[in-house]
């Protein structure tokens, strides 16, 4: 049998492609987890929750102002308990996601595959999904604009940092779709 013939666990890339993804994933899953945390201690935010939402540009125009108007205006301090417990919940799955991923490119017994796997990838997965909805949500809800060439950001970044992580909570979403696809128990 060839080498090319063999199974193994690795593809082509090799550990270089499994860990620059878990890099990624753990960079955005801190992201998360950070803002998460911010407003877990801000002893005052749901009232700063109200007060961004019905003051923000894309509460009161544009393609969510419905939403928000009819959905979350009324239900405000639920919606503000969602949006940190979200953020923290989904940070920490994806941070744990990654060292899952670090975890299996060591050497057994720590790096053995357990049957628990195909379940963090999805979970995983779900998590990155939504958050990248919840980072594009609050880029609309600022009003956010596509980026581009404007001399007002020669010394910012003009790419808003929710629209940075839509595709990369997207990406994470994709990738973990295809580990849980890949590790899930195959049936004859």
């Amino acid at each position: 049998m060839s080498p090319l013939a063999t199974t193994s666990r690795l593809p082509r890339s090799g550990n270089a492609a499994l860990a620059s993804g878990a890099f990624i994933q753990a960079v955005v899953g801190a992201e998360f987890v950070l803002a998460g945390l911010n407003k877990l201690v801000d002893p005052a935010y749901a009232t700063q929750f109200r007060g961004f939402v019905q003051a923000s540009p894309g509460a009161l125009a544009g393609p969510l102002a419905p939403l928000f108007q009819g959905l979350i205006a009324p239900n405000v301090a639920v919606a503000a308990e969602l949006s940190r417990f979200a953020e923290l919940a989904g940070g920490l799955i994806l941070l744990l996601a990654a060292l899952e991923v670090l975890r299996r490119r060591l050497a057994s017994p720590f790096g053995a595959e357990h049957a628990y796997e195909p379940a963090v990838a999805l979970t995983s997965a779900v998590a990155a999904l939504l958050l990248s909805g919840m980072s594009l949500t609050i880029f609309l809800l600022e009003g956010g604009r596509l980026p581009g060439v404007n001399p007002g950001f020669a010394f910012t970044s003009p790419i808003a940092i929710e629209l940075l992580l839509v595709p990369l909570a997207l990406a994470v979403a994709w990738m973990e779709t295809a580990r849980f696809f890949a590790l899930r128990p195959h049936r004859a």
